[in-house]
């Protein structure tokens, strides 16, 4: 395995490994710089970006960024060669998405897109229920999430400017669709309704409900709402300042919930009652509860990023193919639209994907 040259744009941190060695940091913020160099002062600095694509040697570059920027800067890398890791999303726009994925097709350098989720113990075990057919086949998939808004202060000036962030979708429900994509296969349509905004700074709904239709039969409802959890920086109270974060996913033969917040997945299974009326009753069967903490349930982006620099130093192809990512940005940007235009139906189109 190869020991790569890293270096981080954004998210100073430090990948200090048998395959990875940080040698420069990139961040508009000189004073940041100044600090990380106190603790690491053999790693390089760079408050230009275009000036760390010169740094010699350089391997593979991690983009940390506000969203409008990470186009641009991952398709000139991309073009020198360098392996990508991007926070999501690859743009802002179609336009943006769809040149980034023709940077990376012409490029010899991988690139891979932080949907964590991918790789967390919440999706093992998911997909691990799923395809082990003891709940039988799956049906129906949901995902309500409440969570605390973001205020006009610090990032969340361009978090909530669709200019900036690419709009409510690219930012935030486009994790579950992609693990939505990843257990249910491709999505066929979508509908979303949103209701009026009553958060005033938002320049995109503030709640929405969104209906995925896939090709294979499943169906997924997705609501994320930001009008009722609290204001809160202590995780501790999260469920009781309103937050949730709940997927069920219902099977022919049983069903299962997965609180995220609580780290734990409830399992139930149908049985016919009462006996040989042909009836049914949902009966408890187990629950497991993750054993770690903090959010490596499933939001551990240090994992996502070591196992692709891994990959990379290995030679091989990363966990998740960018064509793959970029269907799932189509449907967040085909979600949004039907949410600007009254919940009209859309079919998705992936044509184009081969430019």
């Amino acid at each position: 395995m190869k020991k790569l040259r890293i270096g981080h744009i954004g998210w100073l941190a430090n990948d200090q490994t048998e395959f990875a060695e940080t040698v420069a940091w990139c961040d508009a913020n000189p004073k940041r710089l100044v600090k990380a160099r106190e603790k690491c002062p053999g790693i390089a600095t760079y408050t230009d970006y275009r000036e760390l694509l010169n740094h010699p040697g350089l391997d593979l570059v991690v983009i940390a960024t506000p969203n409008w920027l990470h186009c641009d800067m991952a398709c000139d890398f991309l073009d020198r060669g360098i392996h990508v890791f991007l926070e999501k999303p690859m743009g802002i726009n179609r336009a943006e998405i769809d040149r980034l994925l023709a940077a990376a097709r012409r490029s010899k350098a991988q690139i891979a897109v932080d949907f964590e989720m991918r790789i967390s113990p919440f999706a093992e075990k998911t997909t691990g229920l799923i395809r082990s057919g003891e709940l039988g086949e799956l049906r129906r998939m949901e995902l309500v999430h409440h969570r605390g808004g973001w205020l006009e202060e610090g990032n969340g000036v361009w978090r909530t400017r669709p200019e900036k962030s690419g709009g409510l979708f690219l930012m935030e429900p486009i994790h579950a669709i992609d693990l939505f994509r990843m257990v249910a296969g491709e999505v066929a349509a979508v509908e979303t309704i949103s209701g009026p905004n009553v958060l005033g700074n938002y320049g995109f709904p503030d709640n929405a409900c969104s209906h995925l239709f896939f090709e294979g039969g499943v169906t997924a409802t997705l609501l994320t709402s930001h009008t009722l959890s609290a204001q809160t920086g202590s995780p501790e109270e999260w469920t009781e300042r309103g937050h949730e974060m709940r997927w069920v996913f219902t099977c022919s033969r049983g069903t299962f919930s997965v609180d995220l917040l609580r780290k734990k997945i409830l399992v139930n299974r149908y049985e016919e009652y009462p006996a040989g009326t042909g009836g049914t009753r949902v009966v408890f069967d187990h629950v497991w509860k993750f054993p770690g903490d903090g959010d490596a349930f499933h939001h551990d982006i240090t994992a996502m990023r070591q196992d692709f620099i891994r990959r990379c130093s290995a030679g091989e192809p990363p966990l998740q193919e960018i064509g793959d990512a970029w269907r799932t940005h189509l449907v967040c940007l085909a979600a949004e639209e039907s949410a600007a235009d009254g919940g009209r139906r859309i079919a998705l189109d992936y044509s184009g994907e081969e430019k």
